[in-house]
């Protein structure tokens, strides 16, 4: 079990309107000094992170020309910003504290698999060690890295301001909506086209700031199969030539990127993009 507890220096969004109707100006703490004066971007430590987690490790050591590893952890990472170069600034100055949920990175699951097979075929090996066929057929590995993450987290956002609070700078913080349920349907019920339930979300009342958290939703899980195939030849005993393929999501799975979660906007819910596809490259390499 590791447990890892973090302060962050990040921006905040300083001399922010109080919430209210009518211009932002008279609203703003530093009115009364400066009436000019508009957002600010004022960096602090008022940032805090924590990573818990529990990490197990499965390795076969090589025999029979099979090696590999299996990784497994299960964790939970917390976090009220969203470090030190990132724009994402509290929706409302005076409560970093609302700001606290799961980070864009948190997945409670990932496994990875790795492993390098050497095929019983050829010279030194169990089968077709000797002869003609040898040099054929023989000296072939294969290896594999296999991915599997649950789904990451993100969070909902106004595709309007409601608080009016917020000016139009580059500064200014996104909104996010009031959650009223559960917004996470069962796995069953997800889709690309509705991917979690928008009913769970409602405005807030005028002039105030939302209630959901930053990571209150589960994106699209990730599964991924990177597959290589290696040959070694031996020319001469100072010359060998090595030929390598490799792909990159073998099985060109569709592994879909998080929905758009911009609550009142006419594509929330929707999952639009995915990853790469597979990509498959070939190389020789000599050495002498």
């Amino acid at each position: 079990m590791r447990t890892l507890t973090e302060d962050m220096t990040n921006s905040i969004l300083g001399n922010q309107a109080v919430p209210g109707p009518g211009p932002l100006a008279p609203r703003r703490p530093l009115f009364g000094i400066n009436p000019i004066l508009g957002d600010i971007d004022y960096r602090t430590n008022y940032g805090m992170a924590k990573y818990n987690a529990l990490q197990t490790k499965l390795t076969k050591r090589y025999s029979k020309g099979l090696s590999g590893a299996v990784v497994w952890t299960w964790s939970h990472n917390m976090a009220n910003t969203m470090g030190a170069n990132s724009s994402t600034r509290p929706q409302n100055s005076n409560c970093s504290a609302c700001e606290w949920g799961n980070v864009p990175e948190d997945r409670r699951h990932m496994v990875v698999i790795n492993h390098v097979y050497e095929l019983p075929f050829g010279y030194g090996r169990q089968y077709l060690s000797k002869g003609l066929m040898s040099h054929i057929v023989g000296n072939w590995d294969i290896s594999g890295v296999w991915t599997m993450y649950s789904g990451a987290h993100f969070g909902p956002t106004l595709a309007s301001s409601v608080s009016n609070a917020i000016g139009s700078s580059a500064l200014a913080p996104a909104e996010r909506p009031n959650v009223i349920g559960n917004p996470n349907l069962p796995s069953g019920q997800r889709t690309i086209t509705a991917w979690f339930n928008k009913d769970a979300f409602s405005s807030p009342a005028q002039f105030t700031f939302g209630n959901s958290g930053t990571g209150v939703l589960v994106g699209p899980g990730y599964f991924n199969v990177d597959a290589g195939i290696h040959r070694n030849f031996a020319i001469k005993e100072r010359i060998k030539m090595s030929f390598r393929w490799e792909l990159f999501n073998s099985f060109n799975r569709a592994n879909f990127t998080n929905p758009n979660a911009q609550i009142g906007g006419t594509s929330a819910g929707i999952i639009s993009n995915t990853l790469a596809a597979r990509v498959m490259q070939a190389a020789l390499k000599l050495t002498f």
